[in-house]
């Protein structure tokens, strides 16, 4: 009886180590599966980042460029774009090979990006990434996002000081006013139409119509949605990098004989300068200035257009360019995009930006401003402007 007992326990022994051995080892593969699936869905999620970068710095990527890690494109006329490769075929593609073409992330891992131009009535870009152990066909993760980036052009006016809009006004952009070198919180006062989010870090006062879902944030507010203030002392910084870029590269109007330039923009890339004098000595935002014959610009690669003096702009913007003054940069007439979500101008003052007297009553006009020393005014406080 003893024998047969020792037997049975034996083999139960036995039973029970095969079953505890069989557990170890299912619990550790699946440990294992389970760090290299979440380390593919962190690599997808680096896909996502990566073109979310991308975005930032040119809203339009998608079609100018086919990622390095983007999946071979192919054009409606049916040839290929490899990944890497610059974009002119449009906004329609279909990706033939699949997911051909996988972006190391130097941690054994790596991604595989699909885009998509933004549907109708969208501006967000959607983007699938999918991340994998390098070279495995398992534990493959995928993640789908909708991309729409926000930058410093989708602001009507960023200002370190308080900002004042009146009955009449009607404004599309974002409108901040910051804190300023004394630590002074600033305010907007808006008694207009917004149609954009307006943020100051002091208070918002006023009645503004809210358009389209737009919201107001106060100081107490502003923080779950700005994760910190503007540092307005970067924005000095800029100028002297683009009067740099403009010698270099881009559009230098360096004439010290020179009082002020008008530049008209032109709907074809191109834009119009002209010396400028002030007509019976008085300021170029009241008088509307006495300029010579125009010289043809077209729009510099970087992006840089800098002059010592004070400039007059208007016109139809078609390029992404930044126009810059050591003194102020006024609003002489209507600024326009030819094409919204890919024009963009950057207007930016050492001392005022200004809306002039001589400016239709009803003024539209579109541009990033940002006047570093001075103020954000019009030279008549009645005029009604729309930004």
């Amino acid at each position: 009886m003893t024998l047969v007992l020792v037997v049975v326990l034996g083999a139960v022994l036995s039973l029970l180590a095969v079953t505890l051995l069989d557990t170890v080892v299912g619990e550790a593969q699946r440990s294992a599966r389970g760090v290299s699936r979440s380390a593919s869905f962190e690599a997808a999620e680096a896909g996502i980042g990566n073109y979310t970068a991308k975005l930032v710095d040119d809203s339009q990527f998608y079609l100018h460029y086919v990622h390095p890690g983007e999946s071979t494109r192919r054009d409606a006329s049916g040839t290929t774009v490899a990944p890497g490769s610059t974009w002119t075929a449009g906004a329609t593609w279909t990706y033939p090979n699949g997911k051909d073409a996988w972006r190391s992330l130097g941690n054994g891992y790596e991604y595989n990006l699909q885009v998509y131009p933004p549907d109708a009535g969208s501006e967000a870009v959607r983007v699938i990434a999918s991340g994998r152990r390098i070279q495995g066909a398992t534990d493959q993760r995928v993640v789908e996002a909708r991309i729409r980036p926000s930058s410093i052009t989708d602001f009507q006016m960023l200002a370190n000081t308080t900002v004042q809009y009146g009955s009449a006004a009607t404004t599309y952009g974002k409108i901040y006013a910051g804190i300023d070198a004394s630590g002074y919180r600033h305010h907007v006062v808006h008694y207009g139409t917004a149609y954009g989010d307006i943020y100051a870090e002091g208070s918002v006062y006023g009645s503004p119509n809210m358009q389209n879902g737009a919201r107001t944030y106060n100081g107490s507010t502003i923080r779950t949605v700005i994760k910190n203030p503007a540092n307005f002392g970067s924005f000095i910084t800029s100028l002297v990098d683009i009067q740099r870029a403009a010698t270099y590269n881009g559009v230098y109007l360096n004439d010290p004989s020179v009082e002020g330039w008008r530049i008209t923009l032109q709907s074809n890339g191109r834009f119009l300068v002209q010396p400028c004098t002030r007509d019976s000595g008085r300021d170029f935002a009241e008088a509307s200035p006495i300029c010579g014959a125009a010289t043809t610009y077209t729009v510099p690669a970087n992006g840089a257009v800098y002059a010592p003096q004070t400039v007059i702009v208007s016109g139809q913007v078609n390029g992404r360019f930044t126009v810059a003054s050591n003194d102020d940069v006024v609003v002489a007439a209507d600024i326009s995009y030819v094409t919204s979500g890919d024009d963009v101008l950057g207007l930016v003052a050492q001392s005022d930006v200004l809306i002039a007297q001589y400016a239709p009553n009803n003024l539209t006009w579109r541009a990033a401003t940002i006047a570093q020393t001075g103020a954000w005014r019009s030279w008549r406080t009645d005029a009604a402007t729309t930004g």
